[in-house]
């Protein structure tokens, strides 16, 4: 028997219900824009961001089905989040700063998080329905 061939496979997308996508607009193209998104389709109930590997797509429907409650300081790990890998710290920090400066404060603060792997660094926000998006970089990701 041959063996057998192993399957590469990426994410290519992903999509958020919001609840109002004016407000997750402005926080999402505030962090995205600066890591190489572009918009690529928006209209009254949706919006779509690109690298050119990875999308984000928003969609506010006429009833949303998910209510979620903010992730707490608390929390070491975070399970049901957004996690956005960059190829280095500065642009965890370029990140940082601009959401900062538009407003948003981190959940969990721009930092070395040992805990995950040595090197791993990461900053997290809450999104307006209360998404955690984490910017993160880690050395030699497998």
């Amino acid at each position: 028997m041959m063996p057998r061939k192993r399957a590469q496979a990426i994410v290519g997308h992903v999509g958020i219900e919001v609840s109002n996508l004016t407000l997750s607009k402005r926080f999402y193209w505030t962090l995205l824009s600066k890591l190489g998104f572009e918009v690529i389709m928006e209209n009254e109930s949706a919006v779509g961001f690109s690298n050119q590997t990875f999308q984000i797509w928003l969609a506010q429907p006429e009833k949303l089905r998910i209510k979620r409650e903010s992730a707490s300081e608390e929390e070491s790990i975070v399970a049901d989040h957004l996690a956005i890998l960059v190829q280095d710290k500065e642009t965890v920090d370029v990140a940082d700063v601009e959401m900062e400066k538009d407003g948003f404060k981190p959940l969990f603060p721009c930092e070395e998080y040992p805990e995950f792997c040595p090197g791993y660094y990461a900053v997290s926000f809450n999104d307006p329905d209360n998404y955690v998006v984490e910017v993160y970089t880690r050395p030699n990701p497998p």
